[in-house]
């Protein structure tokens, strides 16, 4: 996944030189390769990417059958990490607040019933 965010911002700096060529013609106005790619942070993510899906790809690994399910699962473990990071319940548990009322709780109802009367479970 990570060189498919790189190859996209070599082709958009390689986009912004041929404009920039196109309309004045001075080398000295091109857009530098900085502008679009910040090598550390860059390889801290791919880095992170690949230790993430390598993780996942060890994890599943007694599950998976083949090199595409391994792969599958190895490219999707940043989307999962950053799906379950975004849901209210993970970042309350990480906060140390309280969520405010799940689905899995249950409702207080409060029906009244008449003396005497028999309450049947169907």
């Amino acid at each position: 996944m990570e060189i498919v965010v790189f190859y996209g911002r070599i082709a958009a700096w390689q986009a912004a030189r041929h404009r920039a060529l196109s309309r004045n013609k001075a080398r000295d106005q091109l857009p530098p390769l900085g502008k679009y790619i910040d090598a550390p942070s860059d390889a801290l993510a791919a880095l992170t990417r690949l230790s993430l899906g390598a993780s996942a790809g060890w994890i599943f690994s007694p599950q998976l059958t083949g090199a595409f399910a391994a792969v599958a699962v190895g490219a999707s473990a940043p989307a999962l990490l950053r799906q379950l990071g975004s849901a209210k319940t993970v970042q309350a548990a990480i906060n140390g607040s309280r969520p405010a009322v799940t689905a899995l709780e249950p409702v207080q109802h409060s029906a009244t019933v008449p003396d005497g009367a028999e309450v049947g479970h169907e």
